[in-house]
């Protein structure tokens, strides 16, 4: 956050490509996607051709970030022409890093063979410039596509290794993911107390950093393992998607869990769908996720009208004038004050940090 400040009393006097990229990588790590890809974008446009290692930075970035919406070919795109910097300057560790997103993206598709291909690639890379930081991320990323490939012990053991490195150099994010993931397959296995406690343990670590993007994701997976408080856990998930810049996809997948929480024809469920309907409105129809998110709203209006008993769409239009949810300037701020009146004094950080809205 205090960086997001810093850059912008800077920009506020002079443009500059390094400063936008600085301020992009920050809301990210935050959670304001939408204004990380605003500012890569500037970034690229201002950054001069004689700066190629930036250049190759900056493309990779706002690939990973257009990845997390759902535009794997845009991001594809763009990994390729960072890569090809990389390789043209002899840069191996950003070449290596470009290799291991693009594993990612490829298998976040499916392709977890051509993905653990290029982790290896990467690994050998890092080894050979002895960067170790990156040395943890990569054996994270192999145990996520060995375990998706069944190889759950194997998978395990390096996640441990992954975690020893990231303690022993003070990477708390990679902490974090590495105990979110240990803790899927502990749920996976059926051991629920061990998956409970990594959970809180990420959730610590997120707190503390103020790692409000990855906090979303440790408070879902609490919700999903402990039913008794799940409501809560959806509720405070659901309030960081209205206050940050989640991917609308993990939103709608929230906004889901905290639907299906609740007793029916309950006032928060004709808001959460208004709200999901607001957002997907706010949409491109050229965006990939577009089709799908408009089927998703449509399904909730279904399972809103059956709730209430509307039979025709002129009741249900009715119905939407008379509840004011035709009007984001009442619902959107209704929601949030129900969100909270829920959680009550069960919140799990301070909300008054989370200062910037989305």
């Amino acid at each position: 956050m205090e960086a997001v400040q810093l850059c912008q009393q800077v920009l506020a006097v002079f443009q500059d490509y390094r400063i936008f990229g600085t301020i992009a990588r920050a809301e990210y790590f935050l959670g304001f996607v939408e204004n990380a890809v605003v500012h890569y974008q500037q970034a690229l446009n201002l950054c001069p051709d004689d700066d190629v290692t930036e250049k190759a930075g900056t493309l990779g970035n706002l690939a990973w970030v257009i990845a997390q919406q759902g535009d794997i070919e845009g991001a594809l795109f763009l990994y390729q022409q960072s890569l090809e910097i990389s390789e043209r300057i002899s840069d191996v560790r950003g070449k290596a890093i470009t290799l291991q997103n693009m594993a990612g993206v490829i298998a976040e598709k499916g392709d977890i063979e051509r993905a653990l291909f290029l982790y290896q690639q990467t690994l050998e890379l890092l080894e050979s410039v002895g960067d170790f930081s990156n040395r943890s991320t990569t054996l994270n990323n192999i145990a996520k596509a060995i375990a998706d490939l069944g190889d759950i012990e194997r998978a395990v053991s390096l996640w441990h290794e992954s975690l020893k490195i990231s303690q022993s150099i003070g990477d708390v994010r990679s902490q974090v993911e590495i105990l979110t993931n240990l803790a899927y397959i502990a749920g996976k296995t059926g051991d629920k107390d061990r998956q409970l406690d990594l959970n809180l343990q990420a959730l610590q670590l997120c707190v503390k950093i103020r790692a409000y993007r990855h906090l979303v994701t440790v408070i879902t997976n609490l919700g999903e393992a402990d039913e008794s408080k799940g409501l809560i856990y959806f509720a405070q998930a659901t309030w960081l998607c209205l206050n940050i810049q989640v991917p609308l996809p993990n939103t709608m997948t929230i906004f889901a869990h905290l639907y299906q929480a609740l007793p029916q024809e309950n006032e928060l469920q004709a808001l959460l769908t208004t709200t999901t309907l607001f957002l997907c409105s706010q949409l491109d129809e050229d965006h990939p996720l577009f089709k799908e998110l408009q089927i998703l709203g449509g399904r909730m209006i279904i399972a809103l009208t059956e709730a209430q008993g509307i039979e025709t769409q002129q009741a249900f239009d009715t119905w939407i004038v008379q509840q004011r949810l035709n009007d984001p300037k009442y619902f959107l701020p209704r929601l949030n004050q129900r969100l909270e009146d829920i959680v009550g004094d069960g919140w799990l950080f301070d909300r008054s940090q989370v200062s910037m809205g989305g």
